[in-house]
């Protein structure tokens, strides 16, 4: 049915008529608020999926083992300075690597519980490097006092749980097998990716602290665990100038990140295996990456110049050693509950333009629509963000905007044909629903330019909406 001739611009309309008009439009603007009513339910549900999709993942984390964080090793040494007036002064003084080698091969596979999944790894970690006990002169600290015979050597894991194996740790001419514990003073575990960045004070101990030989316990997060490996070591017959190079072995599962702490004076960590999408964190990015076929090889090259923390300390720095590892994130991008989310934020402008539009082709076909049947369309609309969640849960995000667009477009150009009884009217207004869907996607594609990709599109729609109306006003 072709559409009735459109009235002319130059002829005003009736006083009586304007009144309904603007009571209708007074009317549509009571009901679009009233959608928001429902618009925010479903903005209420998609943030409750996304929480549960996280709090499966980090159940699922939980039995496998949490992020790793290797770091070490560090030589502590306790010291004794009497003193013939004040009180003696004690503590222990921590020595890092001149040089560290670290290379892993990381192999990645998925888990999953119901409809979420989460990235798991396993890996194998090779430490090398050497020990310069000569840094020992900068310490502060009188050679005579040092106690060389208790000291002790500190490997530090993020999730012991995750610990499948460890070679003894070859120091000098001697290896020592380490044992499991936790150690507050020279190792913390903090969880570094992109969601995560728990912040923990800094550990610094009173040189006048008496050592002790017990181990101060301390988890950032009870839910992955914080460790490290110790081995008590005899220094006593090293000389002060000696260099001592060590080597081990690990074989490490763990989930989300994997990260190594580059405390040599000069670092070489080689991080490479599979993954589908391996993000980069922590305090340093690579100096080389490749990410390509599902698999990333990453390099850093760094100095104790880029720290916040020498070579050779007293007390403790173990927070600020945690901040400075580098990492590679391994988590499942889960970025559709973020997309249905900004795609809700939109329904305003969608229900807006489409109830615009609704009115000017009720004008147009002089046909009536009565205000529950734009109750109706509104609700058809809110019901795209509903199908939206729900397809993107199952299949990828793009094919499930296309699915529930598709139906919405559909039903409402359907809905219109069957009350305006004018098929050029209905299949306007879903050539319009489809320009506007089509435009929404687009900015949520976008992240740089999608702000003024938005603002320049509202511009043209303002106007457009303005142009129209120009044919029925004067």
């Amino acid at each position: 049915m072709d559409m009735p001739p459109i009235p002319d611009q130059n002829q005003e309309l009736k006083p009586a008529k304007r009144q309904s008009l603007s009571l209708k439009i007074l009317f549509i603007a009571l009901i679009t608020l009233v959608l928001l009513i429902p618009d925010a339910i479903i903005y209420s549900l998609n943030t409750d999926r996304r929480y549960t999709q996280e709090h499966v993942t980090h159940e699922i984390s939980k039995s496998w083992s949490g992020p790793q964080t290797i770091s070490g090793p560090i030589i502590s040494i306790p010291y004794h300075i009497e003193k013939s007036k004040d009180k003696d002064s004690t503590g222990v003084i921590r020595v890092l690597p001149a040089t560290l080698d670290v290379n892993g091969n990381i192999s990645s596979q998925k888990l999953s519980r119901s409809i979420y999944e989460t990235v798991v790894y396993n890996s194998n970690i090779s430490i090398n490097g050497n020990f310069d006990l000569s840094i020992l002169n900068t310490a502060g600290v009188p050679l005579n006092s040092l106690k060389l015979d208790k000291a002790y050597v500190t490997v530090g894991i993020g999730d012991l749980k995750g610990l499948e194996s460890a070679s003894p740790l070859k120091l000098g001419n001697a290896s020592y097998s380490l044992n499991g514990t936790s150690n507050n003073d020279v190792y913390v575990n903090l969880r570094q990716n992109n969601t995560t960045d728990y912040v923990v004070e800094e550990v610094v101990l009173p040189d006048e602290e008496m050592y002790s030989e017990s181990v101060l316990c301390y988890d950032n997060d009870s839910s992955t665990g914080s460790g490290c490996m110790q081995a008590s070591i005899n220094l006593s017959a090293t000389d002060s100038t000696t260099t001592l190079p060590f080597s081990m072995e690990l074989s490490l599962k763990g989930s989300e990140s994997i990260g190594v702490t580059p405390i040599g004076g000069n670092s070489d960590i080689s991080l490479k295996g599979e993954c589908a999408a391996p993000s980069f964190g922590g305090m340093f990015i690579p100096s080389k990456r490749t990410v390509e076929n599902g698999a990333f090889d990453a390099q850093w090259q760094l100095n104790s110049n880029n720290r916040q923390y020498p070579q050779v300390f007293k007390g403790g720095r173990s927070a600020s050693i945690a901040r400075s590892a580098v990492v590679v994130n391994m988590i499942v991008p889960v970025d559709h509950y973020l997309k249905v989310a900004r795609a809700i934020k939109y329904a305003i402008v969608v229900i807006l333009l489409t109830f615009i539009s609704v009115l000017l082709a009720e004008v147009v076909t002089r046909r009536s629509i009565h205000l529950l049947q734009y109750l109706l369309i509104g609700l058809a609309l809110i019901l795209f963000y509903s199908l939206l969640l729900s397809l993107s849960e199952h299949i990828d995000f793009g094919i499930s905007y296309f699915i529930a667009a598709l139906l919405t477009i559909g039903l409402v150009t359907a809905y219109m044909w069957g009350i305006l009884k004018s098929r050029r009217a209905a299949l306007t207004i879903g050539a319009l629903l489809t320009i506007i869907y089509a435009f929404i996607y687009v900015l949520l594609c976008l992240e740089t330019f999608a702000l003024l990709t938005g603002s320049i599109g509202m511009f043209i729609a303002l106007g457009g909406i303005m142009w129209a109306t120009l044919r029925f006003w004067k």
